[in-house]
């Protein structure tokens, strides 16, 4: 069974993303509190941060004076994860029942035929 990733520990995960260094608490308090206007006390990041921790979708480093923060998976990863998740419990694992519910068994046109038919070869 997957750990699922609550609203606010995506809010946290993509911003360590966006970055090509591991943050600092501090940074990531500023991050919130700064930028996406949360208003949030030092506790509740630290919980969120210890979760994320918990379910082993960011590593604490804890060598330095400070903790640093960075993800074990990247973007991509995650969200390639979120998408064959979905796929195996909502259509089975069929990935041309998800088409057809994800187009409304809609006709497509000839350049997204193309575009999967190619996606498809480089497979």
């Amino acid at each position: 069974m997957r750990e699922d990733v609550s609203q606010t520990e995506l809010l946290i995960l993509e911003y360590l993303w966006s970055r090509d260094t591991p943050a600092k608490f501090a940074e990531i308090m500023q991050y919130c509190n700064e930028i996406k206007k949360k208003e949030w006390k030092k506790q509740t990041v630290n919980t969120f941060l210890t979760r994320l921790a918990q379910k082993n979708f960011i590593m604490v480093d804890k060598t330095h004076s400070r903790a640093l923060y960075s993800p074990v998976i990247t973007e991509e990863e995650y969200y390639q994860r979120q998408a064959e998740e979905m796929i195996n419990e909502s259509y089975n694992g069929s990935l041309k029942n998800f088409l057809c519910a994800f187009t409304g068994n809609r006709k497509l046109s000839r350049e997204e035929k193309d575009e999967l038919l190619d996606y498809i070869e480089r497979l």
